[in-house]
């Protein structure tokens, strides 16, 4: 791709997350953002109305209308696979919303189309791209963190209360009910911490009417072991991940943005009780200063990671380097996610045929 000429973009759905993606879409240099598509009347009437930009009915309107090199999937998982394939043979590439299939057999077409095509395809995992998670990974990478012992991520959320949806959104007939949209994020964040999977074993959690309310997996990776929780029930929501190293521990919280790093310090024992709980304080309390001043200038907005991972994404087109979420990352995510819901007892069997826009 040139990097003379801005690259275009559009979306397909234009639902809640399309206008998170949108206003992130404006901020990257390498972008003209052109417009978007969707099914649905009112949410297309909607986003041109916030955007100023053309929305179309159908995706052939919007390839030969708007001449996009780069298309946002963001539509339901179950359509992902046939919608990804049919715009990569078209010509285009693709970023498609976690997760990138339900099933591996639909992500190993996507692979596959991306390959015989040679067009790009990546995905959204823009939790891996959150500034606490950059710098977590920073002290692994740089080699801080020592060698690494072992992940915990748990991911947490209240269905009704504003983190998921309430029963009868279309995200409540996925397999595994409402709790499978809370997945992709903890599971691509432990699959790209641990390497490749060699082992997994599942135990659930069922509320009174038998619905599956958490689940909890322990891993052992290419690198390291790790557990896994995913929760509907736990009070407050946490989204958190611990990199346990021979070193260090770090721990990122991902709703506060705060990062803590915990070191064994050679000093006398009464002291050595006090300091680390100063130490965290510190951090803390800046990290909320830090927080707060973004807020007031503006520049604190909900799915950080995501606007992180476009700037990386389009800088790499532009310079005709490799994405930096690959499809094969995106494929060991769903291979994970299929291995838990089946050891948790459901099965994954994507209806094809729904096409109701995100």
């Amino acid at each position: 791709m040139s990097s003379a000429a801005r690259i275009r973009v559009a979306l397909l759905g234009c639902g809640r997350i399309a206008h998170v993606h949108a206003g992130y879409l404006r901020q990257v240099p390498e972008v003209e953002f052109i417009g978007a598509c969707d099914l649905d009347p009112v949410s297309r009437e909607k986003f041109a109305g916030r955007w100023q930009l053309p929305t179309f009915a159908d995706v052939d309107e919007l390839i030969a209308a708007a001449e996009p090199h780069v298309v946002h999937v963001l539509t339901p998982p179950a359509t992902h696979a046939r919608l990804t394939v049919e715009l990569l043979d078209a010509g285009l590439h693709v970023l498609v919303e976690k997760p990138m299939a339900l099933t591996t057999v639909d992500a190993d077409a996507m692979v596959a189309a991306a390959r015989r095509t040679g067009r790009v395809l990546t995905v959204d995992h823009n939790r891996w791209f959150d500034p606490v998670m950059q710098r977590a990974r920073a002290l692994l990478e740089t080699g801080q963190l020592g060698t690494l012992i072992g992940v915990d991520v748990f991911a947490g959320a209240a269905a009704g209360e504003g983190d998921l949806p309430e029963t009868g959104h279309w995200k409540a007939s996925l397999p595994g009910g409402i709790l499978y949209d809370l997945a992709p994020h903890p599971v691509y964040l432990l699959s790209g911490l641990l390497g490749a999977v060699q082992e997994l074993h599942v135990v659930r959690r069922v509320d009174a009417d038998g619905r599956i309310e958490e689940l909890r997996a322990v891993a052992d990776g290419a690198h390291a072991t790790g557990s896994l929780t995913i929760s509907l029930a736990t009070r407050p929501p946490m989204n958190r991940v611990t990199l346990y190293g021979s070193e260090m521990t770090a721990d990122a919280n991902l709703n506060n943005m705060t990062l803590i790093v915990r070191r064994t310090r050679r000093v006398p024992k009464l002291i050595g009780k006090v300091l680390p709980n100063l130490d965290e304080a510190v951090r803390l309390l800046y990290a909320t200063a830090v927080n707060g001043v973004e807020f007031v200038r503006g520049r604190q907005r909900f799915y950080p990671g995501m606007g992180l991972h476009f700037r990386a994404l389009y800088r790499a087109l532009a310079a005709g380097q490799p994405p930096p979420v690959t499809a094969e990352d995106g494929r060991a995510a769903v291979s994970l996610l299929q291995q838990l819901w089946e050891q948790a007892g459901v099965s994954i069997e994507p209806d094809a045929r729904r096409v109701v826009q995100a």
